[in-house]
């Protein structure tokens, strides 16, 4: 039998186990166990949070690369390729790694079954455990406590923001999810917070792990290090990844270089592009605090703004509206083909019209992100923006075509 290629892989995971998320640890472990992956690097820095997650990943790494660490990144979800998801200093992994390790864990795991995040969360350790790393960073894939990435004893643990989403699983009180999101820190290790006021579920549950709990603004701060360069990254993000840099290196605050920052993009985070002349925004926001934060950004400028929306149906659709509501003049509300879980683009239509958008401009309805982009860049004119938002898999293909084209 011929090897499979990463693309039969993925389909053949996303087929086999019959829910596409199923929190736990004791399945995942085990096979974790026999694999001998739970020690990825010489310090591991797990990160969770509603939002920001991505960004202090990558702010990060550019922060410990710059230092002369090895540093190995675990991300999810992929915008384009799969490849994102796994980084080993600043390279994507490539095909043939992630089969040989896919291979691996199918003939390590017996009759366990394995969602495909835990399949993915699994390559990533195998990878990393074999790259000899000096620091490993792994991005929670939802919640913290019960998430497949809190198999590994991390050395520090980030929770950048708490907010309301994931509510399905994780449930509608913030004390509720930040205690889902703490669990990730460790008896005696650091806690860092990036919210300025934790919420008490965090308190609460650093202190029953018996972690060590560090706040922004009141334990550490920006203003600790040299000045911040410009960037698009979230202040709270920056914050936790230079705290943790300064925990790992051990260098003084102000001797740690904040240059590397105003280098680091975060694809499909407010990313700017430009096609035929018309600017375009990129920003997978899917929340409504990652909407807020976009429509703070998204400065009046003469020229109209155009939004191509498309989202998950399990999503605060109209909590994520709502902020971008007062700026936006044209709507184009998108189906996503091939996801089962997405809203249709009459659902968001409806919600949009209930919100009293179509008082500041038109709505026209489309069936996909890509028909949905080709129109509003139709419909645009001299000075007017178009910003893509509310999915990865919305943002992912017009990405990718732009990048394409």
């Amino acid at each position: 039998m011929l090897p499979r290629s990463l693309s039969e892989w993925l389909g053949l995971l996303q087929q086999r186990h019959p829910t596409e998320i199923e929190l736990g640890l004791s399945r995942v472990g085990r096979v974790a166990r026999d694999l001998q992956c739970l020690s990825p690097a010489k310090n591991t820095v797990t990160i969770t949070g509603t939002n920001g997650k991505g960004s202090c990943v990558a702010a990060l790494q550019a922060l410990l690369m710059d230092q002369g660490y090895r540093v190995g990144c675990y991300t999810s979800p992929h915008l384009i390729d799969y490849n994102e998801r796994i980084v080993i200093q600043g390279e994507q992994a490539s095909d043939e790694a992630i089969c040989q390790a896919f291979q691996r864990i199918e003939e390590a795991r017996g009759d366990t079954s394995l969602t495909y995040f835990e399949f993915g969360t699994l390559a990533a350790l195998i990878l990393m455990s074999e790259a000899e790393l000096d620091v490993a960073i792994l991005e929670v894939g939802l919640g913290g406590r019960l998430d497949a990435v809190n198999i590994v004893d991390a050395g520090i643990a980030i929770v950048t923001s708490i907010a309301l989403d994931h509510q399905d699983w994780l449930g509608d009180d913030l004390d509720r999810i930040g205690a889902e999101k703490a669990a990730i820190a460790r008896p005696g290790r650091p806690l860092l917070c990036g919210d300025d006021f934790p919420v008490e579920g965090i308190v609460r549950t650093a202190a029953d792990i018996g972690a060590t709990l560090l706040v922004n603004d009141r334990d550490f701060s920006l203003g600790q290090f040299q000045s911040v360069p410009d960037h698009r990254l979230p202040a709270n993000s920056v914050a936790c990844a230079l705290q943790a840099t300064h925990m790992i290196t051990g260098l003084p605050a102000s001797d740690i270089s904040t240059q590397p920052l105003s280098l680091v993009q975060v694809p499909g985070r407010f990313q700017e592009a430009s096609v035929a002349g018309v600017p375009v925004i990129l920003d997978v926001a899917h929340n409504p605090q990652a909407a807020g934060l976009l429509a703070e950004r998204l400065v009046p400028q003469k020229g109209r703004l155009l939004a191509v929306v498309g989202m998950m149906a399990d999503k605060d659709i109209i909590g994520t509206l709502q902020p971008m509501i007062p700026l936006v003049r044209a709507w184009f509300p998108c189906s996503i083909p091939e996801q089962l879980r997405a809203a249709t683009e009459g659902n968001i239509e409806a919600l949009l019209y209930n919100a009293g958008a179509a008082a500041n401009g038109e709505v026209y309805c489309c069936s996909s992100p890509l028909s949905a982009f080709e129109k509003a860049l139709q419909h645009a004119g001299e000075g007017d923006r178009v910003v893509v938002f509310g999915s990865f898999f919305t943002v992912g293909p017009i990405l990718e075509h732009i990048q394409s084209s």
